[in-house]
């Protein structure tokens, strides 16, 4: 097969099929005291009114196409369980007001935050974990509709929504960045595979959980976990309609009706069409890329039958088109072999020869029952299905040349089934236990056209063909008891976890394999992730604590460079010491300082292979040890106004660690092309992705006028503290700083409101590949969204 100027031996990829740009074969041609009196209260807010037993879930998520193989017909074990709860139930339990909610900005007393992050609710402040919570108000105002927007709020998180549409995260220095997540999403109890953006017209709170979550949440939230908390329907007809416009010709409109159909059945339907320009102008075509939009729906029903019983069934879809894959601009000027280097050229524009563009479709759909078994004792089933289609097209070679247009097409079927018991009486002991399965098949059909490099008569050359199927199951029982004795509260929580993962490839890629169908015997793991944590109740309401967490990212198979290969599990063990503080007139402060041993790190690195010559493999390249320290506060003042903020510090450091350096790699190929793969031992050098510290801060303003009218505003900012792009310390992200300020008039029935983010219009980027490391002739890098500014209007009726 004809072969281009330019060709790419393996490409870096994300797990579950994303792709970055890698290096090529180096032989061919180049181209350029007491109990806490609120505990027994928030029990008792899991009874829904009327005495049922409720459970904040809903689940957004993935789909978009007939899916092969079933494992479980939809809801089939949660509908059986729910029939035989509804009709052999025995007990009903008395309805209860509500005593606490979630914390809202302006007010001055501060009221308790209630989180659901052990899956039962609970007072924030008595949970011995770092969690950090975003309430509805905060989200509305301070304008969160993607994922960096959540990175902006809490320390010590760095998250970016990917080329690819998709998050880039790492906690406390945690995750792999792009190669896998890391750091879990999810919709209530539901794993989101896709569409991990904010929708703000339906998300009560976000919940940011620090530090390993294997006990109660699983494998692939080795980091921590990010919980949207979604909106039920209202008690009464609550209705609205917003219209947002702003620059880069942004124009959004959402609804959202709420309200009883019955008095035993609610529903709250939200639709949302949102539409925008884009900001990276291609100097070639002379066009601007990044135009899109993304519609899509959320209906949800609640139906209480009885008293003691709850049905929530919730449905999704997702329609998501946009420009914005791959947008990765070229470095002028290339580095040196072995000078390390600031990547602060920062570009809006590329000079790509083909369009790129992205299509996702999503449908999901999740039914939760939830039943009061007896004054004690509560059962939750959560059935949850998840559908996707993703087909994206790119330059791979990033060049105003034809060289290689790049398709990519990835297909996610999920379903998963969760059981759990869990106690809601008044005694001492809290427990959960539950069980959990969940079937993960993704289809991967990935192909390149090959192009002969002449602009004025582009031909094709060759093409290049790589199919994956793979399927992972997983399978859990997990416990978690908290006992509380006068001033103290001891937690003891475990998960096993039994996992497996096939995979079948075909890839025709040039130069030829020898077969280019290819199999690999099934991978089978299993894991524990205990959980030990210890607190001590200082005064009625402050707390200090300890735990030690331990989490892991499943092992796996992974098709590389013609041959599938296993790769280790990550495993993460999690050390942390901290203090909870509710002070007078409402302010609150929490600290903690953490000690992570982070074993089996994944990284790309490079490998000798005797028919391909110098290729790239995704694996395990060694241990690091996370240390740092983060604090947060919220202080009301005067009136009207609230101080809020924290800062976090992280240091990621590698062990011994053997990494194939790119750079010296590439200065011994200057000399002798025949050269192998420089190894070096990276021990004590920082781990990538990992700013060195990240601090955010708020002011909020909030004034009341006559006749109900309100009038608030916000002005809130980050620092970002310098990191690196690479194992070896050779690429580095310099500090940079973000402000964002917004207003908003408040009626009964309608608002107005205007937000400006990024206002000085700082530059950075949200990830740098150097040019050895990822193989071209250029870095690449891609660059953050510019200062932007829109306004909105929602009327309610």
């Amino acid at each position: 097969m004809p072969t281009s100027p330019q060709r790419w031996v393996s490409r870096r990829r994300r797990r579950h099929g994303r792709r970055r740009p890698a290096r090529p074969q180096r032989s061919g041609p180049k181209d350029g005291p007491g109990k806490c009196p609120s505990r027994n209260r928030l029990r008792n807010h899991t009874r829904i009114a009327g005495g049922g037993y409720m459970r904040d879930s809903l689940s957004q998520a993935v789909a978009g196409r007939t899916a092969r193989g079933f494992p479980v017909p939809a809801g089939v074990i949660t509908l059986a369980l729910g029939a035989a709860v509804v009709f052999g139930a025995t007990a009903s339990v008395a309805a209860e007001p509500t005593a606490a909610s979630a914390g809202t900005a302006g007010t001055v007393a501060l009221e308790e935050i209630v989180v659901t992050a052990r899956k039962r609710s609970e007072n924030l402040l008595d949970i011995p974990a770092s969690i950090a919570a975003i309430p509805d108000t905060v989200i509305k105002e301070a304008h969160i509709t993607q994922l960096d927007d959540i990175g902006g709020m809490v320390s010590n998180l760095n998250l970016f929504e990917a080329h690819d549409n998709s998050p880039a995260v790492t906690m406390r220095g945690v995750g792999a960045f792009e190669v896998v997540q890391g750091v879990g999403f999810y919709a209530n109890d539901v794993q989101l595979f896709e569409g991990q953006t904010v929708r703000p017209n339906d998300i009560a709170r976000i919940e940011v959980l620090k530090g390993p979550q294997g006990t109660l949440y699983g494998g692939a939230n080795i980091g921590g976990a990010i919980k949207y908390v979604t909106k039920d329907p209202t008690p009464t007809w609550q209705n609205e309609g917003t219209v947002e416009l702003g620059q880069y010709s942004t124009w959004n409109l959402a609804a959202v009706l709420s309200g009883p159909i019955t008095d035993k059945l609610g529903v709250r339907l939200s639709a949302y069409d949102d539409n925008h320009d884009g900001y990276i102008h291609d100097t070639y075509h002379n066009t601007t890329y990044g135009k899109g939009y993304d519609r899509g729906a959320r209906l949800t029903f609640v139906y209480e039958p009885q008293a003691a019983t709850k049905f929530r069934l919730a449905f999704n879809a997702d329609d998501y088109s946009s420009q914005n894959q791959n947008l990765l601009y070229r470095v002028t000027e290339d580095p040196g072999f072995t000078t390390p280097y600031t990547a602060n050229e920062y570009k809006y524009s590329i000079d790509d020869y083909f369009n790129p563009s992205f299509l996702r479709k999503i449908v999901s759909s999740t039914l939760q029952i939830d039943q009061q078994l007896n004054d004690e004792v509560a059962l939750t089933a959560i059935t949850a299905q998840f559908f996707s289609y993703n087909r994206g097209v790119t330059d791979f070679a990033k060049k105003p040349i034809p060289i290689d247009l790049l398709f990519q097409n990835a297909d996610h079927r999920v379903y998963s089934q969760e059981v759990r018991l869990g106690s809601t009486g008044h005694s001492d002991l809290d427990w959960l236990v539950g069980a959990f399965a969940q079937y993960h098949g993704i289809e991967f059909n990935n192909g390149d056209w090959l192009y002969n490099a002449d602009p004025n008569n582009p031909q094709i050359v060759g093409t290049d063909k790589d199919v994956q199927d793979k399927i992972q199951k997983q399978y859990a029982l997990y416990g978690d008891v908290t006992y509380h004795l006068g001033s103290w509260q001891l937690e003891l929580g475990v998960r096993g976890e039994y996992y497996t993962s096939d995979e079948k490839a075909f890839n025709d890629q040039t130069p030829p394999p020898q077969n280019p169908h290819l199999t690999a015997p099934q991978l089978t793991g299993h894991e524990f992730s205990p959980r030990v944590s210890l607190q001590y109740k200082l005064g009625p309401q402050t707390n200090v604590y300890g735990t030690i967490a331990r989490g892991f990212e499943p092992a796996d198979l992974v098709e590389q460079n013609f041959r599938i290969t296993p790769i280790r599990p990550e495993i993460a063990t999690s050390y942390e010491l901290g203090v909870k503080s509710q002070l007078p007139r409402g302010a609150q402060f929490t600290a903690a300082v953490f000690y992570i041993d982070y074993k089996d790190r994944l990284y790309n690195v490079m490998r000798l292979d005797p028919v391909l010559n110098i290729v790239e493999v995704e694996t395990n390249i060694g241990p690091s040890r996370n240390y740092g320290f983060e604090a947060d506060f919220s202080v009301p003042f005067w009136s009207e106004f609230r101080l809020s903020g924290g800062v976090g510090t992280t240091r990621a450091i590698w062990g011994n660690a053997f990494y194939a350096d790119p750079q010296l790699t590439a200065a011994a190929q200057a000399v002798n092309p025949a050269a192998p793969p420089v190894i070096r031992n990276i021990n004590g050098l920082t781990a990538p992705f990992t700013p060195e510290y990240s601090a955010n801060l708020a002011l909020e303003w909030t004034h009341a006028l006559s006749n109900g009218y309100k009038l608030g505003a916000r002005i809130d900012g980050r620092a970002v503290g310098q990191s690196y792009w690479d194992p070896n310390d050779f690429a580095k992200q310099e500090p940079y700083q973000l402000l964002n300020v917004g207003a908003h008039f408040d009626a009964a029935r309608w608002t107005v409101s205007a937000h400006v983010s990024n206002v000085t219009g700082t530059k950075y980027n949200t990830i740098y590949w150097d040019a050895w490391d990822v193989g071209a002739p250029h870095s690449i890098g891609r660059i953050n969204r510019p200062r932007t500014f829109v306004a909105s209007g929602t009327f309610r009726f």
